[in-house]
Protein backbone atom coordinates (compact mmCIF):
# COMPACT_ATOMS: atom_id res chain seq x y z
CA UNK A 1 0.00 0.00 0.00
CA UNK A 2 2.61 2.28 0.94
CA UNK A 3 4.58 1.56 -2.27
CA UNK A 4 1.52 1.82 -4.49
CA UNK A 5 1.19 5.76 -2.74
CA UNK A 6 4.99 6.66 -3.36
CA UNK A 7 4.98 5.22 -6.51
CA UNK A 8 1.35 7.37 -7.31
CA UNK A 9 3.36 10.93 -5.68
CA UNK A 10 6.14 10.27 -7.97
CA UNK A 11 3.98 9.80 -11.04
CA UNK A 12 2.41 13.10 -10.09
CA UNK A 13 5.83 14.78 -9.02
CA UNK A 14 6.78 13.92 -12.35
CA UNK A 15 3.81 15.45 -14.23
CA UNK A 16 3.88 18.65 -12.13
CA UNK A 17 7.43 18.86 -13.23
CA UNK A 18 6.54 18.86 -16.43
CA UNK A 19 3.78 21.22 -16.35
CA UNK A 20 6.58 24.21 -16.63
CA UNK A 21 7.89 22.68 -19.68
CA UNK A 22 4.18 22.51 -21.15
CA UNK A 23 3.05 25.69 -21.14
CA UNK A 24 6.62 27.65 -20.45
CA UNK A 25 7.69 29.37 -17.56
CA UNK A 26 6.29 33.12 -18.32
CA UNK A 27 2.78 32.04 -18.64
CA UNK A 28 3.75 29.82 -15.49
CA UNK A 29 4.45 33.01 -13.33
CA UNK A 30 1.56 34.89 -14.74
CA UNK A 31 -0.82 32.21 -13.99
CA UNK A 32 0.95 32.26 -10.47
CA UNK A 33 0.46 35.36 -10.15
CA UNK A 34 -3.29 35.40 -10.84
CA UNK A 35 -3.93 32.79 -8.35
CA UNK A 36 -1.83 34.52 -5.66
CA UNK A 37 -4.08 37.66 -6.50
CA UNK A 38 -7.61 35.85 -6.09
CA UNK A 39 -5.65 34.37 -2.73
CA UNK A 40 -4.63 37.80 -1.12
CA UNK A 41 -8.35 39.27 -2.42
CA UNK A 42 -9.91 36.46 -0.76
CA UNK A 43 -8.66 36.65 2.50
CA UNK A 44 -8.70 40.41 2.75
CA UNK A 45 -12.00 40.02 1.97
CA UNK A 46 -12.73 37.25 4.53
CA UNK A 47 -11.20 39.39 7.21
CA UNK A 48 -12.77 42.39 6.38
CA UNK A 49 -16.36 40.37 6.13
CA UNK A 50 -15.39 38.82 9.85
CA UNK A 51 -14.77 42.33 11.09
CA UNK A 52 -17.88 43.85 9.06
CA UNK A 53 -19.83 40.45 11.42
CA UNK A 54 -18.49 42.23 14.16
CA UNK A 55 -19.63 45.58 13.33
CA UNK A 56 -23.42 44.20 12.57
CA UNK A 57 -23.02 43.14 16.06
CA UNK A 58 -21.81 45.85 17.83
CA UNK A 59 -24.63 47.74 16.01
CA UNK A 60 -27.36 45.04 16.79
CA UNK A 61 -26.07 45.53 20.53
CA UNK A 62 -26.24 49.51 20.43
CA UNK A 63 -29.69 49.31 18.77
CA UNK A 64 -30.79 46.93 21.85
CA UNK A 65 -29.52 49.01 24.30
CA UNK A 66 -31.18 52.03 22.78
CA UNK A 67 -34.42 50.10 22.88
CA UNK A 68 -34.17 49.20 26.32
CA UNK A 69 -33.83 52.66 27.34
CA UNK A 70 -36.86 53.26 25.51
CA UNK A 71 -38.58 51.03 27.41
CA UNK A 72 -37.27 52.07 30.65
CA UNK A 73 -38.38 55.31 30.26
CA UNK A 74 -41.80 53.90 28.36
CA UNK A 75 -43.04 51.59 31.51
CA UNK A 76 -41.64 54.06 33.89
CA UNK A 77 -44.03 57.21 32.78
CA UNK A 78 -46.44 54.60 32.41
CA UNK A 79 -46.08 53.31 35.80
CA UNK A 80 -46.02 56.76 37.30
CA UNK A 81 -49.14 57.70 35.33
CA UNK A 82 -50.83 54.21 37.19
CA UNK A 83 -49.02 55.45 40.39
CA UNK A 84 -51.02 58.63 39.70
CA UNK A 85 -54.32 57.80 38.61
CA UNK A 86 -54.84 54.89 41.52
CA UNK A 87 -54.36 57.79 44.35
CA UNK A 88 -56.24 60.34 42.29
CA UNK A 89 -59.45 58.33 41.42
CA UNK A 90 -58.47 55.47 44.14
CA UNK A 91 -59.40 52.73 41.41
CA UNK A 92 -57.83 49.29 42.54
CA UNK A 93 -58.02 48.40 38.44
CA UNK A 94 -54.90 51.09 38.33
CA UNK A 95 -52.84 48.53 40.80
CA UNK A 96 -52.51 45.88 38.10
CA UNK A 97 -51.15 48.20 35.32
CA UNK A 98 -49.02 49.58 37.91
CA UNK A 99 -47.27 46.30 38.87
CA UNK A 100 -46.39 45.04 35.47
CA UNK A 101 -45.29 48.32 34.88
CA UNK A 102 -42.88 48.40 37.63
CA UNK A 103 -41.79 45.24 37.05
CA UNK A 104 -41.34 45.91 33.16
CA UNK A 105 -39.25 49.04 34.08
CA UNK A 106 -37.32 46.52 36.58
CA UNK A 107 -36.54 44.00 34.10
CA UNK A 108 -35.75 46.29 30.96
CA UNK A 109 -33.03 48.07 33.64
CA UNK A 110 -31.60 44.46 34.35
CA UNK A 111 -31.13 43.56 30.55
CA UNK A 112 -29.82 46.90 30.10
CA UNK A 113 -27.12 46.47 32.69
CA UNK A 114 -26.22 43.10 31.43
CA UNK A 115 -25.70 44.44 27.86
CA UNK A 116 -23.78 47.28 28.75
CA UNK A 117 -21.73 44.53 30.94
CA UNK A 118 -20.97 42.67 27.17
CA UNK A 119 -20.51 45.68 25.75
CA UNK A 120 -16.87 46.28 24.29
CA UNK A 121 -14.58 48.17 26.21
CA UNK A 122 -15.17 51.30 23.90
CA UNK A 123 -19.05 50.91 25.09
CA UNK A 124 -18.26 50.45 28.39
CA UNK A 125 -18.61 54.18 29.08
CA UNK A 126 -22.53 54.13 29.75
CA UNK A 127 -21.45 51.69 32.85
CA UNK A 128 -21.12 54.81 35.79
CA UNK A 129 -23.92 56.70 34.24
CA UNK A 130 -26.27 53.82 34.10
CA UNK A 131 -25.71 52.86 37.82
CA UNK A 132 -26.45 56.45 39.00
CA UNK A 133 -29.64 55.86 36.27
CA UNK A 134 -30.53 52.15 38.09
CA UNK A 135 -30.08 54.30 41.84
CA UNK A 136 -32.56 57.05 40.21
CA UNK A 137 -34.99 54.68 39.14
CA UNK A 138 -34.87 52.37 42.10
CA UNK A 139 -35.51 55.37 44.63
CA UNK A 140 -38.26 56.68 42.32
CA UNK A 141 -40.18 53.17 42.05
CA UNK A 142 -39.82 52.65 46.21
CA UNK A 143 -40.88 56.10 46.28
CA UNK A 144 -44.44 55.22 44.71
CA UNK A 145 -44.38 51.94 45.92
CA UNK A 146 -44.60 53.55 49.45
CA UNK A 147 -47.63 56.20 48.26
CA UNK A 148 -49.35 53.32 47.23
CA UNK A 149 -48.81 51.31 50.21
CA UNK A 150 -49.84 54.19 52.61
CA UNK A 151 -53.34 54.32 50.19
CA UNK A 152 -54.02 50.81 50.17
CA UNK A 153 -53.60 51.51 54.33
CA UNK A 154 -56.08 54.05 53.43
CA UNK A 155 -53.54 57.16 54.46
CA UNK A 156 -54.58 59.28 51.16
CA UNK A 157 -53.20 62.53 52.98
CA UNK A 158 -49.28 60.72 53.82
CA UNK A 159 -49.46 59.48 50.13
CA UNK A 160 -50.55 62.92 48.73
CA UNK A 161 -47.83 64.50 51.02
CA UNK A 162 -45.11 62.41 49.52
CA UNK A 163 -46.26 62.98 45.78
CA UNK A 164 -46.93 66.73 46.52
CA UNK A 165 -43.32 67.13 47.26
CA UNK A 166 -40.63 68.09 44.41
CA UNK A 167 -38.47 64.91 45.12
CA UNK A 168 -40.36 63.21 42.51
CA UNK A 169 -40.42 65.54 40.18
CA UNK A 170 -36.72 66.53 40.42
CA UNK A 171 -36.14 62.11 39.92
CA UNK A 172 -38.14 62.49 37.08
CA UNK A 173 -36.62 65.40 35.10
CA UNK A 174 -32.68 63.20 36.33
CA UNK A 175 -34.47 60.05 34.82
CA UNK A 176 -35.23 61.68 31.79
CA UNK A 177 -32.24 63.87 31.24
CA UNK A 178 -30.04 60.73 32.06
CA UNK A 179 -31.76 58.63 29.77
CA UNK A 180 -31.89 61.39 26.90
CA UNK A 181 -28.05 61.36 27.45
CA UNK A 182 -27.58 57.61 27.16
CA UNK A 183 -29.56 57.64 24.15
CA UNK A 184 -27.64 60.72 22.29
CA UNK A 185 -24.71 58.74 23.46
CA UNK A 186 -26.29 55.50 21.62
CA UNK A 187 -27.47 57.31 18.98
CA UNK A 188 -23.56 58.98 17.87
CA UNK A 189 -22.08 55.74 18.94
CA UNK A 190 -24.49 54.15 16.35
CA UNK A 191 -23.66 56.70 13.52
CA UNK A 192 -19.87 56.33 14.33
CA UNK A 193 -20.14 52.63 13.96
CA UNK A 194 -22.74 52.95 10.55
CA UNK A 195 -19.69 55.67 8.85
CA UNK A 196 -17.14 53.08 9.86
CA UNK A 197 -19.37 49.99 8.71
CA UNK A 198 -19.89 52.13 5.41
CA UNK A 199 -16.13 52.63 4.99
CA UNK A 200 -15.45 49.49 5.03
CA UNK A 201 -18.30 48.55 2.57
CA UNK A 202 -16.37 50.32 0.37
CA UNK A 203 -13.16 49.70 1.25
CA UNK A 204 -14.69 45.82 0.16
CA UNK A 205 -15.93 46.96 -2.77
CA UNK A 206 -13.27 48.94 -3.95
CA UNK A 207 -10.65 46.45 -3.21
CA UNK A 208 -12.79 43.42 -4.88
CA UNK A 209 -13.25 45.98 -7.68
CA UNK A 210 -9.44 46.22 -8.04
CA UNK A 211 -8.95 42.52 -7.31
CA UNK A 212 -11.24 42.09 -9.90
CA UNK A 213 -9.83 44.21 -12.59
CA UNK A 214 -6.09 42.95 -11.99
CA UNK A 215 -7.63 39.06 -12.01
CA UNK A 216 -9.44 39.64 -15.59
CA UNK A 217 -5.92 41.84 -16.71
CA UNK A 218 -4.22 38.61 -15.41
CA UNK A 219 -6.50 36.11 -17.24
CA UNK A 220 -6.58 38.24 -20.26
CA UNK A 221 -2.60 38.25 -19.99
CA UNK A 222 -3.16 34.49 -19.94
CA UNK A 223 -5.85 33.69 -22.36
CA UNK A 224 -3.27 35.87 -24.61
CA UNK A 225 -0.25 34.12 -23.78
CA UNK A 226 -2.28 30.52 -24.30
CA UNK A 227 -3.38 32.28 -27.80
CA UNK A 228 -0.13 32.25 -28.92
CA UNK A 229 1.13 29.48 -27.62
CA UNK A 230 -1.99 27.27 -29.39
CA UNK A 231 -0.81 29.30 -32.50
CA UNK A 232 2.72 28.64 -32.27
CA UNK A 233 1.86 24.58 -31.55
CA UNK A 234 -0.33 24.85 -34.42
CA UNK A 235 2.02 26.01 -36.62
CA UNK A 236 4.55 23.44 -35.34
CA UNK A 237 2.06 21.06 -35.56
CA UNK A 238 0.88 22.10 -39.31
CA UNK A 239 4.73 21.78 -39.61
CA UNK A 240 5.14 18.11 -38.85
CA UNK A 241 1.81 17.12 -40.38
CA UNK A 242 3.64 18.17 -43.65
CA UNK A 243 6.71 16.68 -42.37
CA UNK A 244 5.13 13.87 -41.53
CA UNK A 245 2.96 13.74 -45.29
CA UNK A 246 6.35 13.88 -47.07
CA UNK A 247 7.72 11.24 -45.09
CA UNK A 248 4.79 8.92 -46.04
CA UNK A 249 5.13 9.84 -49.33
CA UNK A 250 8.75 9.29 -49.26
CA UNK A 251 8.53 6.12 -47.19
CA UNK A 252 5.93 4.83 -49.50
CA UNK A 253 7.64 5.70 -52.76
CA UNK A 254 10.54 3.93 -51.26
CA UNK A 255 8.09 1.12 -50.34
CA UNK A 256 6.89 0.90 -53.88
CA UNK A 257 10.68 1.34 -55.10
CA UNK A 258 11.61 -1.52 -52.41
CA UNK A 259 8.27 -3.88 -53.73
CA UNK A 260 9.68 -3.12 -57.26
CA UNK A 261 13.21 -4.29 -56.27
CA UNK A 262 12.06 -7.02 -54.71
CA UNK A 263 9.93 -8.06 -57.62
CA UNK A 264 12.59 -7.67 -60.46
CA UNK A 265 14.62 -9.71 -57.98
CA UNK A 266 12.70 -12.21 -57.53
CA UNK A 267 12.15 -12.44 -61.68
CA UNK A 268 16.27 -12.19 -62.01
CA UNK A 269 16.28 -15.32 -59.91
CA UNK A 270 13.89 -17.09 -61.89
CA UNK A 271 15.02 -16.05 -64.97
CA UNK A 272 18.83 -16.90 -63.67
CA UNK A 273 17.23 -20.41 -62.72
CA UNK A 274 15.43 -20.68 -66.07
CA UNK A 275 18.31 -20.48 -67.82
CA UNK A 276 20.61 -22.56 -65.58
CA UNK A 277 17.55 -25.19 -66.52
CA UNK A 278 17.54 -24.72 -69.91
CA UNK A 279 21.40 -25.35 -70.35
CA UNK A 280 21.14 -28.40 -67.93
CA UNK A 281 18.31 -29.78 -70.15
CA UNK A 282 19.52 -28.93 -73.58
CA UNK A 283 23.40 -29.13 -72.89
CA UNK A 284 23.68 -31.65 -70.48
CA UNK A 285 20.75 -33.16 -71.74
CA UNK A 286 22.34 -33.60 -75.18
CA UNK A 287 25.63 -34.65 -73.22
CA UNK A 288 24.53 -37.40 -71.00
CA UNK A 289 22.09 -38.88 -74.46
CA UNK A 290 24.66 -39.21 -76.57
CA UNK A 291 27.31 -40.75 -74.00
CA UNK A 292 24.19 -43.24 -73.30
CA UNK A 293 24.03 -43.50 -77.21
CA UNK A 294 27.20 -44.02 -77.53
CA UNK A 295 27.68 -46.93 -74.64
CA UNK A 296 24.44 -48.74 -75.83
CA UNK A 297 26.47 -48.99 -79.35
CA UNK A 298 30.10 -49.93 -77.45
CA UNK A 299 27.99 -52.60 -75.53
CA UNK A 300 26.17 -54.32 -79.09
CA UNK A 301 29.76 -54.28 -80.56
CA UNK A 302 31.31 -56.03 -77.62
CA UNK A 303 28.51 -58.31 -76.03
CA UNK A 304 29.84 -61.16 -77.97
CA UNK A 305 33.17 -61.28 -77.00
CA UNK A 306 33.72 -59.86 -73.97
CA UNK A 307 30.91 -60.42 -71.22
CA UNK A 308 32.75 -59.11 -68.19
CA UNK A 309 33.11 -55.60 -70.10
CA UNK A 310 29.29 -55.72 -70.62
CA UNK A 311 28.26 -55.98 -67.63
CA UNK A 312 30.61 -52.85 -66.71
CA UNK A 313 28.65 -51.19 -69.16
CA UNK A 314 25.39 -52.20 -67.90
CA UNK A 315 26.23 -50.70 -64.57
CA UNK A 316 27.54 -47.69 -66.21
CA UNK A 317 24.44 -47.31 -68.14
CA UNK A 318 22.23 -47.75 -64.97
CA UNK A 319 24.43 -44.89 -63.47
CA UNK A 320 23.58 -42.88 -66.11
CA UNK A 321 20.21 -43.20 -66.15
CA UNK A 322 20.47 -41.75 -62.67
CA UNK A 323 22.19 -39.37 -63.80
CA UNK A 324 19.92 -38.54 -66.37
CA UNK A 325 16.56 -38.84 -63.89
CA UNK A 326 18.37 -36.65 -61.41
CA UNK A 327 19.05 -34.28 -63.79
CA UNK A 328 15.54 -33.89 -64.64
CA UNK A 329 14.76 -33.60 -61.27
CA UNK A 330 17.44 -30.66 -60.84
CA UNK A 331 15.77 -29.25 -63.88
CA UNK A 332 12.17 -29.31 -62.61
CA UNK A 333 12.84 -27.76 -59.50
CA UNK A 334 14.86 -25.10 -60.92
CA UNK A 335 12.22 -23.63 -63.05
CA UNK A 336 8.87 -25.93 -63.60
CA UNK A 337 8.39 -26.80 -66.74
CA UNK A 338 4.98 -27.48 -66.04
CA UNK A 339 4.05 -24.07 -64.58
CA UNK A 340 5.31 -22.84 -68.05
CA UNK A 341 3.30 -25.29 -69.91
CA UNK A 342 -0.04 -26.09 -68.27
CA UNK A 343 -0.24 -23.32 -65.44
CA UNK A 344 0.06 -22.84 -61.67
CA UNK A 345 -3.06 -25.00 -61.13
CA UNK A 346 -1.81 -27.79 -63.10
CA UNK A 347 2.18 -27.75 -61.23
CA UNK A 348 0.10 -27.66 -58.07
CA UNK A 349 -1.73 -30.49 -58.46
CA UNK A 350 1.36 -32.51 -60.23
CA UNK A 351 3.87 -31.12 -57.17
CA UNK A 352 1.81 -32.14 -54.86
CA UNK A 353 0.09 -35.52 -56.25
CA UNK A 354 4.15 -36.65 -56.51
CA UNK A 355 4.88 -35.11 -52.82
CA UNK A 356 2.49 -37.20 -51.83
CA UNK A 357 2.84 -40.54 -53.90
CA UNK A 358 6.79 -40.47 -52.89
CA UNK A 359 5.82 -39.88 -48.66
CA UNK A 360 2.63 -41.94 -48.78
CA UNK A 361 0.47 -39.54 -47.84
CA UNK A 362 -3.49 -38.88 -47.79
CA UNK A 363 -3.88 -35.95 -50.25
CA UNK A 364 -6.86 -33.65 -50.26
CA UNK A 365 -6.30 -31.14 -52.58
CA UNK A 366 -8.95 -27.84 -52.59
CA UNK A 367 -7.79 -25.99 -56.15
CA UNK A 368 -9.88 -22.91 -58.59
CA UNK A 369 -10.46 -23.58 -61.93
CA UNK A 370 -7.58 -24.62 -64.05
CA UNK A 371 -8.34 -21.39 -66.31
CA UNK A 372 -7.50 -19.46 -63.42
CA UNK A 373 -4.39 -16.90 -64.72
CA UNK A 374 -1.97 -15.52 -63.21
CA UNK A 375 1.03 -13.47 -63.10
CA UNK A 376 3.99 -15.23 -63.67
CA UNK A 377 6.25 -14.14 -60.34
CA UNK A 378 3.20 -14.52 -58.50
CA UNK A 379 2.49 -18.14 -59.84
CA UNK A 380 6.18 -19.05 -59.23
CA UNK A 381 6.06 -17.79 -55.42
CA UNK A 382 3.31 -19.65 -54.81
CA UNK A 383 4.34 -22.78 -56.68
CA UNK A 384 7.99 -22.16 -54.32
CA UNK A 385 6.33 -22.01 -51.29
CA UNK A 386 4.01 -25.32 -52.00
CA UNK A 387 7.10 -26.89 -53.08
CA UNK A 388 9.39 -25.56 -49.57
CA UNK A 389 5.73 -26.62 -47.22
CA UNK A 390 6.49 -29.92 -48.86
CA UNK A 391 10.04 -30.71 -48.73
CA UNK A 392 9.55 -29.97 -44.82
CA UNK A 393 6.79 -32.07 -44.51
CA UNK A 394 8.45 -35.00 -46.48
CA UNK A 395 11.33 -34.97 -44.01
CA UNK A 396 10.47 -33.83 -40.90
CA UNK A 397 6.60 -34.33 -40.36
CA UNK A 398 6.17 -37.61 -40.40
CA UNK A 399 2.56 -37.04 -41.76
CA UNK A 400 0.10 -39.41 -42.74
CA UNK A 401 -2.49 -36.88 -44.11
CA UNK A 402 -1.77 -33.61 -45.75
CA UNK A 403 -4.25 -30.82 -47.34
CA UNK A 404 -3.45 -28.11 -49.85
CA UNK A 405 -5.85 -25.40 -50.87
CA UNK A 406 -5.59 -22.55 -52.53
CA UNK A 407 -8.74 -19.78 -52.87
CA UNK A 408 -8.84 -17.56 -55.13
CA UNK A 409 -10.73 -13.74 -55.29
CA UNK A 410 -10.57 -10.69 -57.55
CA UNK A 411 -7.69 -9.06 -54.95
CA UNK A 412 -6.21 -11.36 -53.58
CA UNK A 413 -4.77 -15.17 -53.34
CA UNK A 414 -4.68 -17.37 -50.24
CA UNK A 415 -2.57 -20.94 -49.86
CA UNK A 416 -3.34 -22.60 -47.37
CA UNK A 417 -1.87 -26.04 -46.19
CA UNK A 418 -1.96 -28.40 -42.93
CA UNK A 419 -0.62 -31.73 -42.27
CA UNK A 420 -1.29 -34.13 -39.31
CA UNK A 421 2.55 -34.62 -38.48
CA UNK A 422 4.61 -33.80 -35.20
CA UNK A 423 5.19 -30.27 -35.67
CA UNK A 424 6.94 -28.05 -34.46
CA UNK A 425 7.88 -25.33 -31.28
CA UNK A 426 7.90 -21.78 -33.16
CA UNK A 427 9.80 -20.59 -30.56
CA UNK A 428 12.53 -22.61 -30.41
CA UNK A 429 13.46 -22.99 -34.03
CA UNK A 430 16.30 -25.08 -34.69
CA UNK A 431 19.00 -22.99 -36.60
CA UNK A 432 19.97 -23.24 -40.07
CA UNK A 433 15.89 -22.94 -41.21
CA UNK A 434 17.12 -20.71 -44.59
CA UNK A 435 13.66 -22.27 -46.14
CA UNK A 436 10.79 -20.59 -43.62
CA UNK A 437 13.14 -17.69 -44.06
CA UNK A 438 12.86 -17.43 -47.87
CA UNK A 439 9.51 -18.32 -48.09
CA UNK A 440 8.71 -15.29 -45.60
CA UNK A 441 11.22 -13.59 -48.21
CA UNK A 442 9.24 -14.29 -51.32
CA UNK A 443 5.78 -13.33 -49.92
CA UNK A 444 6.32 -10.00 -48.14
CA UNK A 445 8.22 -9.01 -50.54
CA UNK A 446 5.47 -8.56 -53.39
CA UNK A 447 3.25 -7.13 -50.18
CA UNK A 448 1.84 -10.32 -48.84
CA UNK A 449 1.67 -12.44 -45.44
CA UNK A 450 2.29 -15.05 -44.55
CA UNK A 451 1.64 -17.03 -41.44
CA UNK A 452 3.08 -20.40 -39.77
CA UNK A 453 0.76 -22.02 -37.22
CA UNK A 454 2.47 -25.23 -35.09
CA UNK A 455 2.81 -26.82 -31.71
CA UNK A 456 4.51 -29.89 -30.90
CA UNK A 457 2.03 -32.81 -32.11
CA UNK A 458 -0.19 -30.69 -33.14
CA UNK A 459 1.23 -30.90 -37.35
CA UNK A 460 1.52 -27.67 -39.06
CA UNK A 461 -0.38 -25.38 -40.90
CA UNK A 462 0.79 -22.45 -43.02
CA UNK A 463 -1.14 -19.89 -44.62
CA UNK A 464 -0.28 -17.50 -47.52
CA UNK A 465 -1.93 -14.41 -48.79
CA UNK A 466 -0.84 -13.06 -51.39
CA UNK A 467 -1.53 -10.02 -53.64
CA UNK A 468 -3.11 -9.95 -57.45
CA UNK A 469 -1.80 -6.60 -58.22
CA UNK A 470 2.10 -6.61 -58.58
CA UNK A 471 4.52 -3.67 -59.89
CA UNK A 472 6.64 -5.32 -62.52
CA UNK A 473 9.33 -3.31 -63.28
CA UNK A 474 9.91 -1.44 -66.94
CA UNK A 475 11.29 -3.59 -69.33
CA UNK A 476 11.73 -6.38 -67.56
CA UNK A 477 11.54 -9.60 -69.52
CA UNK A 478 9.61 -12.76 -68.92
CA UNK A 479 10.82 -15.91 -67.62
CA UNK A 480 10.59 -18.07 -71.07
Amino acid sequence: MANQFLTKTQALLKQARAIPRLLGWRLMLTLGACIGCGVISMLINAAWVTQSEEQLGEMRSTRQRLDLLRQVDAQLIRAESAQRGFLIMGDASYLAPYDRRAEATRAALSALQEEVSRAPETDRRLAPPLRRLSVVIGEKLAEMDLTIRFARQGDLDRAHEITATDTGLQKSIQIGATIKALADFEQQLLAQQRHKRERMVTGMRVSLAVGTVLTVLLVLLIVDRLLRELRRRQSESLTLAQRKQELDQLVQERTAQMETLAVEYQMDVERERYTLARDLHDELGSILTATKIDLSWVQRQLKEDHPQVVEKLNRTLRNLDHGIHFKRRVVQELHPSLLSTFGLIAAIRALAEEAAQRSDWTLHLSLPDENEKLDDVLGLIIYRVLQETLNNATKYARATEVSVSLISDADYIKLEIEDNGVGLDMHRLPEGTHGLQGMRHRVIAIGGKIDIFSEPGQGVFTCALLPKALRHPEGARPFR
